[in-house]
């Protein structure tokens, strides 16, 4: 029983880690430059549409607008870095996860 107990704690404690690691340890963000066909090349773009998000550019002004209307800036996460994905024009890419 107490290997059990100390197995779980560890596993806790790994999860923990995993769910609040951009948050301890990504230092770093960035705009990255991307166009339509990287986008629709992307592994980001086929794991996040599984999950069911749908997406669009927005112009800068208007992301604020964007966010309260339920879409949340997508971020291509690295392991120390977090690129926010802008196109040619200054647009940032958002998502939102349809219901």
């Amino acid at each position: 029983m107490e290997i059990l107990l100390a197995i779980f704690t560890i596993l806790g404690g790994i999860a923990a880690i995993w769910y609040f690691w951009d948050k301890i340890f990504v230092k770093e963000e960035a705009d990255k430059e991307v166009d339509n066909t990287w986008w629709e090349a992307s592994n980001l773009k086929r794991k996040l549409e599984n999950k069911g998000y749908t997406f669009r550019w927005s112009n800068t002004d208007k992301v604020a607008q964007r966010i309260s209307d339920g879409y949340k800036i997508i971020f291509e996460k690295k392991l120390f870095k977090k690129h926010k994905l802008i196109n040619s024009s200054g647009q940032i890419l958002i998502g939102k996860k349809n219901t």
